[in-house]
């Protein structure tokens, strides 16, 4: 069995040039902490095309795949990135969370388009099991954007399985906690029709009583909270760990995110 490392990281989009946060003065931080943890597959949120560009020289042995959420290179990309020497590039698409998904477009409760990409990896060492993965950013404001986003995504996945059962992975900033109305109606409204295709990564921890504590912390550092960052895992995978990377540098963090880390078994 190939165990993989699966990150999904927020990064805090380049929104002004001045500030204690702006992109410039956390790139080199975030590239160090992937560097750290050596995912083998890195869902991104909030990038847009210059902070990839230097994703791409600071990370050199990844190759991405994305598009703008304003079509081509417009806007914030939910970007996937992988290991070169890992995996080879079966199939990639960006699809958005709107009733016109094959186009640039948003759902009328939404300030902003939202988006989906997804890809077909092929590992090097087990080609025989490509796995697909699929990293979002969902609505910040509209829960009902939300829901219907979560299950466009999950209409996806599900067509495409049973065209082709394997090993999938979903993943990204779903801005609802486990216990929000968005996650409780997505689940039993949805993944329980779905036969319990996708399942969280945390609900072993939730399950045990413990906490997870919160994902998103503003740049300040807390811990106490609810995680908004997922990683979901088809039936096909064995999820070993997952955790919440929380280091810092003197009271400086590479986001206002905590990056989850997952491993899993294919």
């Amino acid at each position: 069995m190939e165990t993989i490392t699966v990150m999904s990281f927020n990064m805090k989009r380049d929104l002004f040039p001045f500030g204690s946060h702006t992109w410039h003065k956390r790139a080199a931080q975030v590239a160090d902490l992937i560097r750290q943890v050596a995912p083998d597959i890195l869902g991104t949120q909030e990038l847009t095309e210059g902070p990839l560009g230097d994703m791409e020289r600071l990370l050199p042995q990844y190759r991405w795949v994305g598009e703008g959420r304003g079509g081509g290179r417009k806007g914030e990309y939910t970007a996937i990135f992988f290991r070169q020497d890992k995996f080879r590039l079966m199939s990639q698409q960006t699809f958005w969370l709107s009733p016109t998904p094959d186009r640039p477009s948003r759902d009328w409760t939404t300030p902003f388009p939202r988006v989906c990409t997804w890809c077909e990896l092929q590992p090097v060492d087990s080609p025989e099991k490509p796995v697909r993965v699929y990293n979002t950013h969902l609505d910040h404001i509209s829960y009902f954007a939300r829901v219907r986003g979560l299950r466009e995504i999950l209409r996806h996945i599900s067509t495409r399985y049973q065209q082709a059962p394997g090993p999938v992975l979903l993943m990204g900033d779903f801005n609802a906690t486990p216990t929000s109305q968005t996650l409780r109606r997505w689940i039993a409204a949805d993944l329980e029709q779905s036969a319990g295709l996708m399942r969280d990564s945390y609900w072993s921890i939730l399950q045990r009583g413990d906490e997870v504590g919160r994902s998103y912390h503003g740049f300040t550092g807390k811990t106490r909270g609810k995680p908004i960052d997922y990683i979901f895992t088809s039936r096909d995978l064995t999820l070993r760990q997952v955790e919440l990377r929380r280091e810092g540098n003197e009271g400086q963090f590479p986001s206002d995110h905590y990056p989850v880390v997952a491993r899993v078994e294919l």
